[in-house]
């Protein structure tokens, strides 16, 4: 693992490059790149890709979708009139370092009946966390609204106050409510994609997908239905969108503004439901603007999912091919169409494998381990290349974010001063053992082994 201590573009290309060097990696293997979004890494002039490309023009790269799905609810919640986010943290840390507010907060929880459950700490780096957190609040919240109102400084200006203000504002409590019931299709989304598995084949289904639940919630089905493709649906038209009394805001919301009618005046009911619609368009648009509807391999990268075996054109492995020349030379994308015919083609019944692990890559192992019956060749050669290449397409940079949580629980503050290579080796240990630790026998050869190790090591250290 390099030390890299200074994040620019120049300084982190430099690292790359140094260990394709030492491994003896050419820059044509390259399929695709994968970072998250920010300017350094993936930015159109002067980032870390455009020093790639150089090396390797055909690399694939389109961003991390887990990040930009983030983005997408980032941009949601800001567009609500109240800070959801900011009473979040407030709430939070006003606990936070007090064991003497704990305590007394205790009290509150027994007496509103409330389960002593720990309240979370929101961190909008966390791709997950606003929903959980969002979730623990509103199971907290008659707690702590009786907390912050009756407590001694809450007619103070400050935190005290500010929090007493908004637990007790109903406009407050449907906008938690509501995003406690729009962030699970994010999320969702969001954990698939997350997964250490093949997952981009399923890429653009899901993307579709998922821009159809959103535009289901609060736009017209006529006009969704209407629209051939759905991201030219023109939801900013408010006669395409749903009325008040039924645009999605949750079975909760609704049922909390029936029981509270007489106590919520218009003007907030008003700017709840402004808020709303605001929400929707900004989660939209985001989507359609960092999304990679229209990318040529996204929606060919479809083939990977065994559902999809007889939908697309032959011309399907072609355009990826073309995209990426290094895999299949222009001459046998002729007979790269034949074999993917020729699977396309093939009775279920004549398949040497089940749907039932629910895994691209074993599927694909066992298509690709199929042979010609009278040659006893590979049946797929030039479609292998396609397909093993094409797993190796990471669907987020989730996978990397996990090394960066391992590190860190490595390097702990107690543990400070280990080396890096020392470091490399906990954590290739950590990466590589695919069983529970408390699984885990070693052999008495490798105890031995370890033994003397470390004999060796105290022998150098007093000498």
């Amino acid at each position: 693992m390099p030390v890299c201590n200074i994040g620019s573009a120049t300084n982190i290309f430099d690292h790359i490059q140094q260990v394709f060097v030492d491994n003896e990696i050419p820059w044509s293997n390259l399929i695709s790149f994968m970072s998250d979004n920010c300017s350094v890494m993936t930015g159109k002039h002067n980032s870390v890709v455009t020093r790639i490309k150089e090396k390797a023009p055909s690399v694939f790269d389109f961003g991390c979708v887990c990040h930009l799905a983030n983005l997408c609810t980032v941009a949601g919640v800001k567009a609500l009139a109240l800070p959801v986010e900011d009473l979040l943290v407030e709430v939070y840390f006003h606990f936070y370092h007090s064991s003497n507010r704990k305590e007394k907060y205790k009290e509150f929880m027994e007496f509103t009946d409330i389960e002593p459950l720990k309240i979370l700490k929101h961190s909008s780096t966390r791709w997950l966390s606003l929903e959980k957190c969002v979730g623990r609040f509103l199971h907290h919240w008659p707690a702590l609204k009786s907390y912050f109102s009756s407590h001694d400084d809450v007619e103070k200006p400050g935190r005290v106050k500010r929090c007493a203000a908004y637990l007790n504002d109903h406009e407050m409590y449907m906008y938690f409510s509501f995003l406690s019931f729009i962030l699970h299709p994010l999320n969702e989304f969001n954990t698939i994609f997350q997964a250490d598995e093949a997952k981009i084949g399923y890429l653009k289904e899901e993307m579709v997908t998922l821009l159809r639940k959103f535009l289901g919630k609060f736009v017209r089905a006529m006009i969704i239905q209407s629209t051939e493709d759905l991201t030219t649906v023109p939801f900013e038209d408010r006669n395409h969108q749903l009325n008040d009394n039924i645009i999605a805001v949750g079975v909760t919301t609704r049922a909390y503004m029936v029981d509270h009618a007489d106590e919520i005046p218009p003007s907030s009911l008003h700017r709840f439901f402004l808020s709303i619609r605001k929400f929707y368009h900004a989660v939209t648009s985001k989507m359609l603007a960092k999304f990679p509807f229209k990318d040529v391999v996204v929606s060919n990268l479809a083939f990977l999912n065994p559902s999809n075996r007889g939908d697309l054109p032959p011309s399907a492995l072609t355009v990826i091919a073309e995209r990426f020349p290094s895999l299949v030379p222009q001459d046998q994308w002729q007979e790269l169409e034949e074999e993917f015919m020729d699977y396309q083609t093939i009775p279920d019944t004549d398949l040497p494998c089940s749907h039932e692990d629910n895994r691209t890559d074993f599927y694909w192992g066992r298509i690709l381990e199929m042979r010609n019956n009278i040659t006893n060749t590979p049946r797929f050669p030039l479609m292998g290349k396609v397909v093993k290449a094409m797993l190796t397409v990471p669907n987020s940079n989730a996978e990397c974010e996990r090394v960066f949580s391992m590190v860190k629980k490595i390097q702990t503050e107690t543990r400070a001063n280990l080396d890096n290579k020392t470091i490399c080796a906990l954590l290739t240990t950590k990466v590589n053992n695919i069983q529970h630790c408390n699984l885990v026998k070693p052999s008495k050869e490798l105890l031995q082994s370890a033994k003397k190790a470390c004999l060796s090591y105290n022998k150098d250290c007093v000498s």
